[in-house]
C-alpha cells in the first residue's frame, strides 16, 4: 500500500506516532534530516501522562525499568544543601504512575526505535522536508535525501521540534516567550563524594 501519512521528525513524538500507526496497520513514512538518533541526553523527564500512553502500548513497565524515579531535587552550594523539592508523590491519586521518571532522550529514542524495528519499520534518516502544499484532498511534498523527490500524502504530521519546517510552511505560530535566564544541559562524567540520606537516596 502507498503510505497515506508522512511523519516529519524522528524524536520521541514522531516515533510514538509511527509506532501507533504501525500497530493499526496504517501505511506511513517517517523521515528525519539528522544522520541518526540523538547522541546526548537533552530532555530528561517523562511525566505520568506519557507513561499512561505507554501502558496502552504494553511497555510502560519496560520504560520504568530503564529509568530512575525522581524522589527529590536538591540544590547544593559548596557541598551544603540549600533547598529541597519533593517530587515523589506528584500525581498521587490521579495517575497509576504518580512520579516523574528520568529517562534521557537518547536512550528513549533508542528504545522506541527498537520497538519500531520489531514491527519492521525503519526511519528514513538524512531525509529532509523542503516544502509542502495542499494538493486536492492531500498534501504535495518535496523531500530531499540523496536527490529531491516529489511525494504525495493524505496527511502530514509535524513532529520536527521547535524549529518545525511543517509549522513554518503552514505559517502556524509558536507562541510563547523565551526565559530570561540561560540554561545549559551537559552530559559530563562527575566525581566527588557520593552521599546517602536517611531514605537511602544517593546523590553527589
Amino acid at each position: 500500500m502507498n503510505p497515506q501519512i508522512l511523519i516529519v521528525g524522528a524524536g520521541p513524538t514522531g516515533l510514538v506516532m509511527a509506532y501507533n500507526l504501525a500497530r493499526h496497520s496504517i501505511p506511513f513514512r517517517i523521515i528525519d534530516k539528522s544522520d541518526g538518533p540523538g547522541q546526548a541526553s537533552r530532555a530528561m523527564a517523562i511525566l505520568p501522562r506519557t507513561l499512561e500512553f505507554y501502558q496502552q502500548f504494553g511497555f510502560a513497565d519496560e520504560v520504568i525499568d530503564r529509568g530512575i524515579k525522581m524522589e527529590d531535587v536538591y540544590v547544593r552550594v559548596k557541598n551544603k544543601i540549600k533547598a529541597k523539592v519533593h517530587l515523589g508523590s506528584l500525581g498521587e491519586g490521579l495517575s497509576p504512575f504518580p512520579f516523574i521518571l528520568t529517562f534521557p532522550q537518547d536512550d528513549h529514542e533508542q528504545f522506541l526505535l527498537g520497538k519500531l524495528k520489531n514491527l519492521g519499520i525503519e526511519v528514513e534518516w538524512k531525509t529532509e522536508l523542503l516544502s509542502l502544499a495542499e494538493h486536492g484532498e492531500g498534501v504535495k511534498t518535496l523531500l530531499k535525501a540523496q536527490q529531491e523527490e516529489t511525494a504525495y500524502f493524505k496527511y502530514i504530521c509535524g513532529c520536527d521540534g521547535a524549529h518545525s519546517t511543517v509549522r513554518k510552511q503552514l505559517k502556524i505560530e509558536f507562541k510563547g516567550e523565551k526565559y530570561k535566564q540561560h540554561f545549559y544541559v551537559m552530559d559530563v562524567h562527575g566525581s566527588g563524594e557520593v552521599m546517602k540520606d536517611q531514605k537511602n537516596q544517593y546523590f553527589i
